[in-house]
């Protein structure tokens, strides 16, 4: 099932089921809350499709209030070549006020700064995970979406005496497109699901999650050993490539049977 969020004529946020073009209310407006009803949500879900298609102005995140976002980098075999196949990946923190939606701008820092596009599938977790071994781990997924985990080169390579400042270099408002839909996990294939970045309908990544050197249960087995994982947090499995943005341009990223998430570039100095 393709599940939305979107934005009615009063203004109002609402979970929608969508099949193809049409958007059906399902009764819920948080999307948090639909997942961690699971179960029951899809079946009330499913019951209204063919209902009258809902009163949609505009698409939203498909959530916006996750509990944790845990975005992962060295996940791909390309940037795994200098280091052992057992090395684990990098893990970092993304903050709720990074969130954007489909069509929604990413604004850039200053007319000076680099920003790269980032394409990544993102798991939905949708039971709670502790201590849980990859070969249970897929069956607490509710299901994906995909980001543009959008990076301020800057901080990355300029955190001085310091180091590199990750949290800041990812957790600027607008750098954390989510959406369009969230898909339930018995329509998705992960281990092959192909993918691509395009810039202004000019494609700069054509790839596949087949590229990932850390399988998706292994990801969560390795971040539920120490952390408990909730119903509505995210985990995004990391990039193959990252290329530059500059404002003007328009990102769309797409994974196979996911929607497209398209989002206008712009200085936030315009």
């Amino acid at each position: 099932m393709h599940l939305v969020r979107y934005l009615t004529s009063s203004g109002d946020a609402a979970v929608g089921a969508r099949v193809r073009d049409v958007i059906v209310a399902t009764g819920y407006d948080d999307m948090l809350s639909f997942i961690r009803d699971g179960a029951v949500a899809l079946d009330i879900a499913r019951r209204r499709l063919g209902e009258v298609p809902a009163d949609v102005t505009r698409l939203l995140a498909p959530i916006d209030n996750p509990g944790k976002m845990l975005f992962l980098g060295m996940t791909y075999d390309v940037f795994r070549q200098d280091v052992g196949p057992d090395e684990v990946p990098y893990v970092y923190a993304r903050v709720q006020s990074s969130i954007v939606g489909p069509g929604d701008s990413i604004r850039l820092p200053g007319p000076d700064d680099h920003v790269l596009y980032e394409g990544e599938l993102v798991v939905v977790i949708g039971e709670p995970m502790y201590r849980v071994a990859a070969a249970d781990a897929m069956r607490h997924v509710f299901g994906y979406t995909q980001a543009n985990d959008v990076t301020w080169t800057e901080w990355v390579h300029g955190g001085g005496k310091v180091g590199p400042q990750i949290c800041l270099s990812k957790n600027a408002d607008t750098f954390c497109p989510l959406g369009p839909d969230i898909v339930t996990a018995d329509e998705v294939d992960p281990v092959d699901l192909g993918f691509t970045v395009t810039v202004n309908g000019e494609q700069r990544t054509v790839a596949s999650t087949k590229g990932l050197a850390w399988s998706i249960p292994r990801i969560l087995e390795f971040l539920s050993q120490d952390m408990t994982l909730w119903p509505g947090d995210l985990v995004s499995t990391g990039t193959c490539e990252a290329k530059e943005i500059v404002a003007g341009d328009v990102v769309t990223v797409e994974f196979d049977g996911l929607g497209a998430l398209e989002n206008p570039v712009v200085g936030s100095w315009e």
